[in-house]
C-alpha cells in the first residue's frame, strides 16, 4: 500500500493525464469545426433551463484549458440578450476562475511554494496580506489570463479575496463585451 502522499501524487498526476487526454481527443475529433452557431443557439434555447446551465458548465471547464472567454461572451449575447447574456457570461468567468484557482491549489500549491525563492516568498506574502487590492488590479488589467489564475490557485491569496476582487474586477470587460460582441459579429460576418 502506498503513502498517502504518494496517492496523492498519483491520484494528481491521473486527473492532469486525463484532462490533457481530453483535450487532445477534442481537438483531434474537429468538434470545434462542427460547431454551428445557429444550431447552437437553437439547441441552446430548446433546452429550456438547462442551457444556460450546459453553457455555464462548458465555459467552467473549457475556459481553464485554453478556450477563450471572450468567444464564450460573445457567444452568449448571440444566443441571449445582451443583459442575459452578461449575466450568464459574467458567472461563467466566475466558475472558470474558480476552476483554475482550485485545480491550481490542488494540483500544484505544495510543490511550488516549497520551491519558492525568498524573493518571491514576500511578494506571496504581500498577496496573502493584500489578496483583494492585488487580484482586483490584476482582473481590471488582465481580464482572465489562463496562467494568472494558476498562479493564484498556488499562491498564498485567500479565496475569499480572489473570488471577491474577480467578481468586481472582471464586471466592465464583462458587460463591454456582452453589449458590443454581437454588434461586431454581425458587421464583420452579417
Amino acid at each position: 500500500m502506498l503513502p498517502p502522499s504518494a496517492r496523492g501524487r498519483w491520484l494528481k498526476l491521473a486527473v492532469g493525464l486525463l484532462l490533457l487526454a481530453g483535450v487532445v481527443a477534442l481537438l483531434l475529433a474537429d468538434v470545434h469545426r462542427s460547431l454551428d452557431p445557429a444550431a447552437m443557439r437553437e439547441r441552446l434555447l430548446g433546452w429550456g433551463p438547462w442551457g444556460p446551465a450546459a453553457f455555464l458548465l462548458a465555459f467552467a471547464v473549457l475556459q481553464p484549458v485554453g478556450v477563450s472567454a471572450h468567444a464564450f461572451i460573445v457567444a452568449a449575447t448571440l444566443v441571449w440578450s445582451p443583459f442575459a447574456g452578461m449575466l450568464l457570461s459574467w458567472a461563467g468567468v466566475l466558475a472558470s476562475s474558480t476552476t483554475s484557482f482550485w485545480f491550481g491549489r490542488w494540483m500544484g500549491r505544495e510543490w511550488v511554494q516549497s520551491r519558492l525563492p525568498a524573493r518571491l516568498r514576500r511578494w506571496d506574502g504581500a498577496l496573502e496580506d493584500h489578496g483583494f487590492r492585488t487580484v482586483l488590479v490584476m482582473r481590471l488589467l488582465l481580464f482572465t489570463l489562463g496562467p494568472m489564475q494558476l498562479m493564484l490557485g498556488v499562491s498564498k491569496v485567500r479565496f475569499g479575496s480572489y473570488l471577491a476582487a474577480t467578481a468586481i474586477g472582471v464586471l466592465p470587460v464583462v458587460a463591454i463585451e456582452s453589449y458590443i460582441g454581437g454588434a461586431v459579429v454581425d458587421w464583420l460576418f452579417g
